[in-house]
């Protein structure tokens, strides 16, 4: 008995594809979560979320350049800051997935919730 394997194959495609529940952009951000098992989509203003850093502010504030070593030690601060008060909101928040507000859209209908103004206080504490 031969079985075939392309039948099996494009089955476990389509289910794959099937189960999707958001579709994400091209080198979207994504936080915390995973596309392809998200019930509790959410999104975050990034531009808004790394201007309440105090990483960020620095930067600005005394024109240190993004690309200098000191730049990038700076903004790996931020980030690791950012996403840790992404996690703690979305935990709070009972959210799975969490994504930059243009990156995501949302194929089944649920609500996908804006956490911007959380983090921001978040990231404010």
């Amino acid at each position: 008995m031969r079985i075939q394997i392309y039948p099996l194959l494009i089955l476990a495609l389509v289910t794959a594809t099937a189960t999707a529940q958001v579709s994400l952009k091209k080198k979207a951000v994504v936080y915390i979560g995973s596309a392809a098992n998200t019930s509790a989509p959410a999104t975050v203003d990034a531009k808004k979320v790394r201007a309440a850093t105090p990483e960020w502010q620095k930067i600005q504030n005394t024109g240190i350049d993004p690309d200098s070593a000191r730049g990038k030690q700076l903004i790996t601060k931020m980030n690791q800051r950012i996403r840790k008060a992404v996690k703690e909101v979305a935990d709070a928040e009972s959210r799975d997935m969490v994504t930059r507000n243009r990156d995501m859209k949302d194929d089944r209908g649920r609500q996908v919730v804006d956490l911007t103004g959380l983090v921001v206080s978040e990231i404010a504490r």
